[in-house]
This record gives structure tokens, sequence and C-alpha cells, in this order.
């Protein structure tokens, strides 16, 4: 096992509970946030949580990106589909999550939030998957499985 792959692994179970964290807790709490303070909450989250998920996102890509070309034609799918996974989450985060948000950095809307709620579930899905795959690979590999 390289050093590259137990990194994007523990860096993928990261991310993963995260994300189920925001999903589950983070998101939905923000409907009980009252409009006069929805504002300075929404800003103080988003400033927050970027000081984990930017960091996990950037080692995320580098790491994968370090399987894939490391790996050339040995279990190169697996290393592919995780590229594909990883590249997939930074365009739902930059293209649907990230407007959003931006829509509610300046004031609560409900459909703006419950949208954003509803998408996010693309990335919940997309880091959960990824890290069965690197679990998985691990286990096939220490003939866990």
């Amino acid at each position: 096992m390289s050093f590259i792959f137990i990194v994007n692994l523990v860096i993928s179970l990261i991310a993963t509970g995260l994300i189920w964290t925001i999903q589950l807790v983070h998101y939905p709490s923000m409907k009980f946030i009252p409009e006069a303070k929805f504002t300075a909450y929404h800003n103080f989250h988003s400033q927050r949580i970027s000081i984990l998920a930017i960091p996990i996102m950037m080692i995320e890509l580098f790491t994968s990106l370090g399987l894939f070309y490391q790996n050339g034609s040995s279990y190169n799918h697996i290393f592919t589909i995780n590229l594909i996974l990883v590249i997939s989450i930074w365009i739902s985060t930059f293209l649907i999550q990230v407007p959003m948000h931006n829509t509610l950095s300046s004031a609560k809307n409900s459909r703006v939030l419950n949208n954003l709620i509803l998408s996010n579930w693309i990335r919940t899905i997309l880091w959960t998957a990824r890290s069965l795959l690197m679990v998985s690979y691990l286990s096939v590999n220490l003939h866990l499985i």
C-alpha cells in the first residue's frame, strides 16, 4: 500500500463524515435560524466549514491524481473511477452548491436553502461511493474479501 493511497483513503473517510454531518445537521439547521440572523450565521458557517473543506478537497484531488498516474494499468479502473468521483464532487460543489451559498450569503431564501439541501445529496452520495470504493480496494488487497 502506498503512502498516497493511505492519505487518499483517510481523507476520503474524513470528507465522507464531514459531508454527512453537513447534510444531516448543518444545512437542515439553517431552516431554524431567524431571518434577522441568517446572513451572519450563514457567512460564519461558510467561512468555518471552508477551513475544513478546502484542504480536504485539495488533498483529495492531488492524491487521487497521484494514484491515477502512479498505477498505470494496474487497477487503473479503480483509480480512474476514483478520480471521476472526485472531479464530479468538484463540479457539483462549484457549479451547484457554491452559487446557492452565494445567494444565501445575502439573505435567507427558503427555496434556495431547500434546493441546497436536496442538491447536496449529489456530493453526499459521491463521497460515500468514493469511500466505499477505496475501502473495497483496500479490503481486496489485504485479502479481507
